[in-house]
């Protein structure tokens, strides 16, 4: 291989005469070199760096873990505070029944509202009213059921 090499460089060393010079003289450095020295001075140098004690890498992760359960914290009291919480059931005008899904962006919903309940559809193109009914005598106001 290493003549192959040296007979290129000298072909394009013949080519370009200000630089035969110094090509011939890369070339003949490149020969003389031992192929083994040649192999070990390809290779690409790294630094090897000392091995990291376990008590730097455990005080560290002690540490993110302190901080995202503050974060956590913040957030809840913050949440609690300001009264961002979703709203669970309530005891208003209007509870949903129960929902179905038909489809990635349709949902089909049974609403119980000033003493009637109505079949709704909610999908891409808006919400339509299906049907209404009277809220039937024995339907309890348990906890609403929803399908997801």
């Amino acid at each position: 291989m290493t003549r192959r090499w040296l007979a290129a460089m000298l072909g394009a060393a013949a080519t370009l005469p200000y630089a035969a010079g110094a090509l011939a003289a890369q070339a003949e450095a490149a020969a003389s070199v031992p192929a083994a020295s040649a192999a070990s001075a390809a290779a690409i140098p790294f630094k090897r760096t000392a091995a990291v004690p376990a008590e730097a890498i455990s005080g560290g992760a002690v540490g993110v873990v302190l901080i995202s359960l503050a974060a956590i914290v913040v957030v809840y009291v913050l949440r609690k505070r300001l009264k961002l919480a979703p709203a669970g059931p309530s005891e208003g005008a209007l509870r949903i029944v129960e929902t179905q899904r038909l489809g990635p962006r349709t949902l089909l919903s049974v609403v119980e509202f000033s003493g009637g309940r109505y079949l709704i559809a909610q999908g891409e193109h808006g919400v339509t009213c299906l049907a209404s009914a009277p809220t039937p005598p024995d339907a309890a106001p348990a906890a609403p059921e929803q399908a997801r």
